[in-house]
């Protein structure tokens, strides 16, 4: 691995994010993609410039503490909790899991930061709590929609420090695992997908990966390794996902055309969850897939140009903070 040219990566897309203003609204509607692709590609839009520039400056921050880094950060993220008062629309509740999930992760990456202020972190909890939890907490859906709230739940009780929050969410998180995959590793929600099909495993996976790491981070449990009540594992399911996204699309059993980057880079899925799969596994096919395209920086929406989701933007740095 290069840590030395992913950190200058990194630092270029920070440095490129310094002149980014606050988009935040006071509603912040999201339709659903798939009844108005356009107006949920700009409503969504509005977050995710905006999580990209405070994630990777507060990332830069970590990594070289560089004050005027961690201030793009809060500038991003105390606008968008003093700004938003309401989440509306059929979406609202995944994208501003898989976007806001971005901002947790720089207002964790900057929490010891002096320039923060008290009140401005007690503003970003009330927000957090007061207008997307509630939505993340009632989603009905067990497919990537779950996978996301579970994450976003996670990071943000991790944030808070509340013990006995986080420690509920994990239990949820080992309950969806049990019940949302199949032994052979696959997800039957997902699989009924089309064309998408493959996709939403990746989309799905991500998620769940994170939050197992975001545990072990938390309180040393290790549900990387864990094998559920109804014996289904995480590695099973990455290592069943792994045997198609390395070069066999062709023989997903679930729909032709299936949708997959040609070619792969080092901003396309599914990259970046087995960049970080990786470092947890030490697994020599993991790792010969990967290091062709390091270093990898995370899966950039192709609408947009910025990151899709915030599970793993700019992995190998996640494992090496200062």
């Amino acid at each position: 691995m290069n840590t030395q040219a992913a950190l200058q990566q990194l630092l270029q897309v920070a440095n490129d994010s310094m002149s980014v203003s606050c988009h935040a609204v006071p509603t912040w509607h999201i339709p659903g993609f798939y009844f108005d692709m356009a107006g949920h590609q700009a409503a969504k839009r509005l977050m995710e410039e905006d999580a990209q520039a405070a994630c990777t400056t507060a990332l830069a921050f970590r990594h070289t503490g560089r004050a005027e880094y961690a201030d793009k950060a809060l500038e991003l993220i105390d606008g968008w909790a003093a700004i938003n008062k309401v989440l509306t629309g059929d979406d609202g509740p995944l994208v501003s899991a898989y976007l806001g999930t971005g901002l947790i992760q720089a207002a964790g990456l900057i929490q010891g930061y002096s320039g923060w202020r008290k009140e401005n972190q007690d503003q970003f909890i009330a927000w957090m709590t007061g207008v997307c939890l509630p939505e993340w907490d009632r989603i009905p859906l067990r497919n990537n929609w779950w996978s996301w709230s579970l994450y976003a739940q996670l990071s943000l009780f991790r944030l808070m420090g509340d013990q006995a929050r986080f420690a509920e969410e994990v239990s949820n998180l080992k309950e969806h695992i049990d019940s949302s995959l199949e032994t052979s590793g696959l997800i039957p929600e997902e699989t009924t997908r089309g064309s998408n099909a493959v996709w939403y495993h990746y989309f799905s996976l991500a998620p769940l990966t994170a939050a197992i790491k975001l545990v072990a981070d938390t309180t040393g449990e290790d549900l990387f390794h864990w094998t559920s009540p109804g014996g289904k594992s995480i590695k099973k399911a990455l290592d069943t996902f792994f045997y198609y996204a390395d070069g066999r699309i062709a023989e997903w059993p679930y729909g032709d055309d299936q949708k997959f980057p040609a070619p792969l880079a080092s901003d396309t899925w599914p990259l970046d969850l087995y960049e970080a799969m990786s470092r947890i596994y030490s697994d020599p096919e993991y790792e010969r897939f990967v290091s062709p395209y390091r270093p990898i920086t995370g899966d950039k929406n192709i609408n947009s140009g910025y990151y899709q989701s915030y599970a793993w933007i700019f992995p190998e740095l996640q494992f090496t903070y200062r």
